[in-house]
């Protein structure tokens, strides 16, 4: 028997509510004792007749009370796609990144850029801090550290 039907199936005798969401009558249940009968040779309805005797049912609360702070800011997870760029010639975006070349002043040519993510609840938008790239000799960016 698997370490994972093993405890499964004991957390199911020390917690009620557990018992009721994947109790006898449940595919699960089934599932559980069938490997648990299999694999220690025991008659399998004895088994389930034994454990569903040590189980105690208590039902999963339906009604779910839930406070969400105003004030906290629930960031989307980065989409794992590949970045697709799309701007204009001094300045680049996408879905999570914004990248812009300076191109006047005493440190041109370069860039610097922020990640963006937008906010799952709401409009707001957070913005990582700044960070400052220059191109090296292919032509690719690379992060610089200012001093």
């Amino acid at each position: 028997m698997s370490a994972a039907v093993h405890h499964i199936l004991r957390q199911m005798q020390r917690d009620a509510r557990l018992a009721w969401l994947i109790g006898s009558g449940s595919r699960t249940y089934e599932l559980l004792t069938e490997e648990a009968a299999a694999a220690n040779g025991l008659n399998l309805e004895e088994l389930r007749q034994q454990h569903e005797a040590s189980l105690k049912f208590e039902a999963w609360p339906h009604v779910l009370e839930v406070e969400i702070d105003p004030q906290a800011v629930l960031l989307l997870p980065p989409v794992s796609s590949p970045v697709r760029w799309f701007g204009e010639e001094n300045a680049y975006r996408s879905a999570h990144y914004y990248l812009e070349r300076q191109h006047s002043g005493a440190s041109a040519p370069y860039w610097w850029g922020c990640e963006t993510r937008k906010a799952a609840l709401g409009l707001d938008k957070w913005y990582s801090d700044t960070r400052y790239y220059v191109p090296d000799d292919f032509g690719t960016l690379v992060e610089v550290r200012p001093s």
